[in-house]
């Protein structure tokens, strides 16, 4: 472990040379004779803890305090002030300045060394917990982040209309959270085995259909596998180095899945019930089809029927006017009557042609949607 740095700032040499002495064989010692040249120096080799005489010619040590703890960079280094003024005036002045601690002249070694001693182990234990506090902020921030993409992906999935929208999602999801996975899906009418670089491994599909009664997480290495009834997910570089983060990355990992194999589910119902209905509609059509030959039929029974008619009343009435005594007149009128009622006849059996036709035209339609839904 290296030493801790220490610089001295006096413009006194023998005061230097004597802390010097008392110091090496501790620490790090960089002696500095004025205030301006311990400026000068800290950018060149940044000190742990500087002591810092008060009496000094051009710049004082409060004032050399002061421009330290002005600049950010430095800010955080403690300052010692070693200094023949003795009144409390004296001691609030360099309080004021930024100092960490004042010392008077003549000092003990023991007592330096001891406040040198106290003041590193003050910024160590300070360092420690700011390092602490960062930690802490930084999983906070990566655990609100996480959280969510996994509130996104429960609003996202209910989205999926399809089995391939939903392995999508999740893949993408996956990969936000820095995994390499693969999954499968087990709908009713087909499995899909996908990762996000297109189709699994066979043997990676063969473990994603096995897992099924080993419990939700099947752990190997730095792999884990999991499964539902209808999904599985094989993530392949899971962090085991960090236990924490691990275990945190586990529960998100439970939570997509749990919500992956609801929305699953939700589309297997849906399919059901499309299917049955389907199969409702399928039959309908056949039954339409069946009626609509019949009444086919039966209008052209009727029809040939009416129209055979017509043609007896119509020769027994031409006939019939060799035998009756009407005029040209009557005879016209009659023949107009007959012939209108012809017409009104031929007008009913054009409607039921014209329903026949409609009836087609719904049943193509149904046909349509069916064979539509079926591919």
């Amino acid at each position: 472990m290296p030493k801790k740095h220490i610089m001295v700032v006096d413009d006194n040499p023998n005061n230097l040379l004597l802390i010097l002495r008392v110091l090496e064989e501790q620490y790090q010692v960089s002696c500095i004779e004025s205030a301006k040249g311990c400026l000068k120096a800290l950018t060149q080799d940044t000190p742990d803890l500087i002591l810092m005489d008060v009496c000094m010619p051009e710049m004082n040590g409060y004032e050399c305090c002061q421009h330290i703890k002005q600049d950010s960079q430095f800010s955080d280094i403690p300052v010692l002030f070693l200094s023949g003024q003795t009144q409390i005036e004296d001691k609030l002045k360099g309080y004021e300045a930024g100092g960490a601690d004042y010392l008077t002249k003549p000092c003990d070694i023991k007592e330096v060394l001891a406040k040198i001693e106290q003041n590193l182990s003050l910024v160590d234990q300070f360092q420690s917990k700011l390092n602490e506090a960062k930690s802490v902020a930084t999983m906070a921030i990566n655990q609100n982040g996480e959280l969510g993409m996994r509130l996104q992906f429960l609003e996202d999935s209910f989205k999926c209309q399809t089995q391939e929208a939903l392995a999508d999602l999740i893949l993408n999801t996956l990969q936000a959270y820095k995994f390499n996975a693969c999954v499968q899906l087990r709908g009713n009418q087909k499995t899909l085995d996908l990762n996000l670089s297109g189709h699994s491994l066979p043997l990676e599909e063969s473990l994603m259909t096995e897992v099924l009664g080993h419990g939700e997480f099947l752990e190997f290495g730095h792999r884990v596998l999991c499964s539902t009834s209808n999904i599985s997910m094989l993530i392949k570089n899971l962090p085991r180095e960090n236990e924490g983060l691990c275990q945190r990355l586990k529960e998100h990992i439970n939570s997509i899945l749990n919500g992956a194999s609801a929305r699953m589910e939700n589309l297997n119902t849906v399919n059901d019930y499309e299917k049955n209905l389907l199969g409702q509609i399928l039959q309908a059509i056949s039954k339409i089809e069946k009626n609509l030959i019949g009444i086919e039929q039966v209008t052209e029974h009727k029809n040939q029927g009416m129209a055979e008619i017509l043609e007896r009343l119509n020769n027994k009435i031409h006939d019939s006017f060799s035998q009756l005594d009407l005029s040209a007149q009557q005879r016209s009128y009659l023949l107009e009557l007959l012939t209108d009622s012809m017409d009104e006849v031929f007008d009913l059996a054009c409607e039921d042609e014209l329903l026949k036709c409609q009836f087609n035209e719904i049943t193509e339609q149904l046909a349509g949607i069916t064979h539509t839904k079926v591919h």
